[in-house]
């Protein structure tokens, strides 16, 4: 930098800094050479993470953080639970409900839970039907509709769906939603749309 002197000062005012001892032409040669030092770095930086990964893959170090890994292992435990339930699949709900082909047990399904009446899961590659929600001929319960709407347009679906419909909760007393809905669904409608609304906000 050309004029560069051995002193100067910086003030920091109010809404800017105020260099004295240097030039216009010396401040932004050396704004222009931080930013030209923060590339190097930043490729400096991609590069030691690169050569670090690979270092800690050799030594079998995990890069997974340990509550990563502990989260992860609650859920899948929490889902092998929930799939040691009771489920139907396309073919165990067709012969339970007497359809002659599964391609009918798909399109009744379909209309049924689009229309809120059911839900589905996929795992695996194939669709689950959680079993509480259907009677002994295969019937969706009435009762649940109201509720399965109210969570499912509150963007609830899915395992925290089938999660919340089969647990204890605090908003019915300790009560499991599905249970007490055969006894008071107009209470357990109550607390899916507080639920609901707790979770959107």
């Amino acid at each position: 930098m050309s004029g560069v002197q051995s002193t100067y000062q910086v003030a920091e005012l109010a809404d800017h800094l105020e260099v004295r001892g240097v030039s216009r032409r010396d401040v932004e040669e050396a704004l222009e050479l931080i930013g030209k030092v923060r590339v190097l770095q930043a490729d400096h930086a991609s590069a030691t993470r690169a050569d670090l990964t690979r270092a800690l893959m050799a030594g079998n170090v995990s890069l997974t953080p340990p509550a990563t890994l502990a989260q992860a292992r609650r859920l899948a435990g929490h889902r092998d639970a929930l799939l040691a339930t009771p489920v139907y699949t396309h073919d165990t709900l067709r012969a339970l409900r007497g359809d002659t082909k599964t391609s009918s047990t798909r399109t009744w399904l379909t209309r049924r839970r689009d229309n809120h009446e059911v839900f589905t899961i996929t795992h695996n590659g194939r669709t689950l039907i959680p079993a509480f929600q259907l009677d002994e001929q295969g019937r969706p319960r009435p009762e649940l509709q109201p509720i399965l709407e109210a969570l499912s347009e509150a963007g609830i679906t899915g395992w925290s769906l089938w999660t919340w419909l089969t647990s204890p909760t605090a908003l019915l007393s300790g009560e499991v939603p599905e249970q007490l809905a055969r006894r008071a669904p107009v209470r357990v409608h109550r607390a899916a749309r507080r639920f609901a609304a707790t979770a959107a906000a």
